[in-house]
């Protein structure tokens, strides 16, 4: 079994951090997003998701908050398109026509958000499970 009370102190303050630094990238680039001239080409190319028709009003695209929600949603259906498509949440020729460069913006938020995510669970197991 791995003990991290046996790694030098600067590998276990790095193993430490680098979860937050990951995950706060994903979070500062759908920031971005929200708040750049990007988010309204994204609501452009999703004009038949019944989905996004139904948040948009409830929502809103004014505030940070409600752009960063709508975003993150979208983000999700990038990363599953089939189970999207399957719930009747987003059109499959939409999703289809989506611009390349922004889907691969928004799947990179999306991964690095995740992997962040996945490595602090690690770690906080990793010294869950160590010997004290």
């Amino acid at each position: 079994m791995i003990d991290i009370n046996t790694w030098p102190p600067s590998v276990a303050i790095a193993f430490g951090f680098a979860p937050f630094v990951i995950s706060l990238s994903g979070v500062a680039m759908e920031t971005y997003i929200a708040r750049s001239r990007d988010f309204d080409l994204i609501i452009a190319s999703l004009p038949n998701s019944l989905w996004l028709k139904q948040q948009i009003p409830f929502w809103g695209t004014t505030r940070l908050k409600s752009r960063c929600y709508l975003l993150s949603t979208i983000c999700g259906a990038m990363l599953y398109p089939r189970l999207c498509i399957r719930l009747g949440m987003m059109d499959a020729e939409d999703l289809r026509n989506f611009p390349p460069r922004l889907r691969r913006r928004l799947l990179i938020a999306s991964w690095l958000i995740i992997i962040g995510s996945a490595w602090l669970f690690i770690g906080v197991g990793l010294i869950k499970l160590s010997k004290t």
